[in-house]
């Protein structure tokens, strides 16, 4: 299953040029990751975790919709989780991606879909891992 999710993020950052990937808990325990040499896949869980965190409190606090994602724009970087929720057991999961800022909207839409491929392409092993 673990082997199958890590496809699944060795695919995306070949197809995206992602650093770095990860799939986690809502925790920020790190179940599949694919990266650079130089990534912490445990800070980015990590922070994922927080961001998520945040984006739900926000949620609450100003009676918004469910959050679907999170980007983040440095100068030359970006930062995209995405909120997989299994809906039977109430379970979430983060898939992170650490990248390059993207240089026009365009890529921009096609990282978007490239995540929605990976979260269409994980759901079913997601799935399996919320019943454990």
């Amino acid at each position: 299953m673990v082997s199958r999710l890590e496809m699944v993020l060795k695919e995306l950052n070949e197809n995206g040029n992602f650093r770095a990937s990860l799939f986690s808990t809502s925790a920020g325990l790190v179940l599949a990751s694919q990266k650079a040499e130089d990534v912490d896949e445990r800070v980015i869980a990590a922070m994922g975790s927080l961001l998520s965190d945040a984006a739900y409190k926000a949620a609450e606090e100003m009676n918004l919709s469910e959050v679907q994602s999170m980007k983040i724009k440095y100068k030359d970087d970006y930062i995209i989780c995405r909120n997989i929720i299994i809906e039977d057991s109430n379970t979430q999961f983060i898939l992170a991606v650490l990248s390059v800022l993207p240089d026009s909207d365009d890529v921009e839409k096609y990282y978007d879909q490239l995540l929605d491929w990976a979260v269409d392409n994980s759901s079913s092993d997601l799935e399996k891992l919320s019943t454990i």
